[in-house]
This record gives structure tokens, sequence and C-alpha cells, in this order.
């Protein structure tokens, strides 16, 4: 980074489950914590039925009304999903509903169940990443208030234009990326990145070292990426997930977890409501004890 940002802090608001009543009081938890971000995934029933049965952008529609601080968003949107001009009606009506909240996190594939619920199944990761791209492309421009034309890709379009959102030139896009093509996609579209901190989001789970080791290598490549486009590295924010690591063993543990990361470069750490009662007291505790001191600046 080319200086010191403020450290944010978010959280996973799950199950994403019936009564919503259980989802908007997490929400509001969050805000009463004091995270700036409050998170949901967008996947399928197919992929996770115990924990996600409520659409993702509807799910955020309601938490606007129910919320009054916190920055609602996506974690992620995956791209195949929805054709762009609709997605994009959705993140302009989210942002109406929230006075100028919603972040759109957004990813590549989804979990191969998902993709077989969408009729995917069996997409190769060239044609996601492609897809990818090809949203993001006509996402940038639609949310920015252009009309939008095109016969080639993934996603054709004619005059295409939505409601201009309330946040500009557009809401902040955060690109989930993994491996060097999908990074130079954050690197050219997102005012954010996020991470799984070097983790396998499949197969073995990496030792603490392996993990940071990788989230250094990835972070290398950001920058290069964000110079080829002619950007300062410093200008898009990295964000990381409480994901298969140890941090919730104490919370000692998650401070020394949030360093780690926080010492390579990280500005935005998102923790995660399980439905666990030890893990969630983790992530509670660290918010009333911790939480405060680093969106201060106070280390």
């Amino acid at each position: 980074m080319t200086e010191r940002t403020l450290a944010r802090f978010g959280v996973f608001l799950f199950p994403h489950v019936a009564p919503y009543s259980r989802v908007r009081d997490l929400a509001q938890q969050a805000e009463t914590l004091g995270f700036d971000d409050a998170w949901v995934a967008d996947q399928t029933p197919m992929s996770a039925p115990d924990v996600i049965r409520l659409e993702a952008w509807t799910l955020l529609a309601a938490l606007a009304r129910d919320t009054r601080r916190i920055r609602l968003g996506t974690l992620v949107t995956s791209a195949p999903f929805r054709h762009p001009l609709i997605l994009a009606m959705a993140v302009s009506t989210v942002d109406h509903a929230s006075d100028g909240r919603v972040t759109l996190g957004i990813g590549a594939g989804g979990l191969p169940e998902d993709l077989a619920g969408v009729s995917m199944a069996g997409a190769s990761p060239a044609e996601l990443v492609a897809r990818l791209a090809d949203q993001l492309d006509v996402l940038d421009r639609l949310l920015r208030g252009e009309t939008v034309s095109k016969s080639d890709g993934y996603y054709p379009t004619a005059d295409a234009s939505i409601e201009r959102p309330i946040q500009q030139p557009r809401p902040p896009i955060v690109v989930a990326a993994q491996g060097p093509r999908t990074i130079a996609l954050a690197a050219r579209y997102g005012e954010g990145w996020s991470s799984l901190g070097g983790q396998p989001l499949f197969g073995d789970r990496l030792d603490d070292r392996g993990a940071l080791d990788q989230a250094r290598r990835h972070l290398d490549l950001l920058a290069e990426a964000c110079i080829a486009v002619g950007r300062d590295p410093g200008t898009i924010r990295r964000s990381v997930m409480t994901w298969r690591t140890h941090a919730y063993a104490s919370l000692g543990a998650m401070v020394d977890w949030v360093g780690s990361y926080r010492q390579l470069g990280f500005d935005d750490f998102v923790l995660y409501w399980v439905g666990d009662p030890d893990r969630d007291e983790i992530t509670n505790r660290f918010a009333a004890e911790e939480m405060p001191r680093l969106q201060s600046g106070r280390n």
C-alpha cells in the first residue's frame, strides 16, 4: 500500500434461512456491535441446504430497510447466475433502498452444485472467468449511468440502462479472485479485492505460515496487475475472510490472525456468525473488545 488505511470489519450473517426475522436480528446486532459491513452469500440451496435458502439480493433489499448505518453486500455474487442488466438493476435498487450503502462483491463461479442448479453443469474455469470479465464490463458501465449495447460475448444486450444508483460514480465493486486472470480483473474494475487469505477453496488446508506465504504471492500479483493497467496498487482495498483458519480458537488467536494479515497489507476483515456458540462468542468478543481500536487506527 502507498499509505496506511484504516481497517474495516465485516461479518457474514449466516444462516440465510427462514424466518427472515432471524437474519434481520443478526444484521441489527452487527450494526450495534460496530461492524462496518454485513455480508450475505449468493448461493443456492443446492450447495448449502442448511445454510443458504434465501435469495441474496432480495434479502439485501429487505435488510436495507431494517438497518440504518452498516454497509450491505454480497460475498460473493456468482457471475453466471444473472444477466448483468438484471444484476445491475438489483444493485441499484438496493442502493436506493439503503440510501447508498450497497457493495457488490462478485466472483467468477459458484460451487458445482449451484452451477448445476442454474443449467451450467460442467462449465470450464476458462468460461467462468470469461463470463466474469463480460459481467464486469457491462456492470461497470450500467452502474455509471451509461446506456449499453453489445452484440458479442456471453451477455449481448441492446440499449440497456438502469436507474442511476445513489453512490457516484457507482457503488463499489469487490472482486473475489484467487488466480492471475481474476486478480487482473480485480485490478481493472474493483474498488476492493476479496481473498481467502491464501487458503484454497477446496482440497487440503494450508498451515498458517503457508497461507500467509500464498497470500503474499497473491498481493504481489495484485500489485503487478494494478501497475499493468496504470493503477496505483494502494487504491484497491484488500479483503480477507476468516476461511479455514485457527482464528476462532480464542480471542487471542483472532487478534493474532488479524494482526498477521494487517501486517501483510490487508485492509478489510470478514468474520463469520455460523450458529456455533463458541465461535460466535469469539466474533462477539472481538467486536466489543478489539475492533474499535483497529477501526480507529490505534494499533
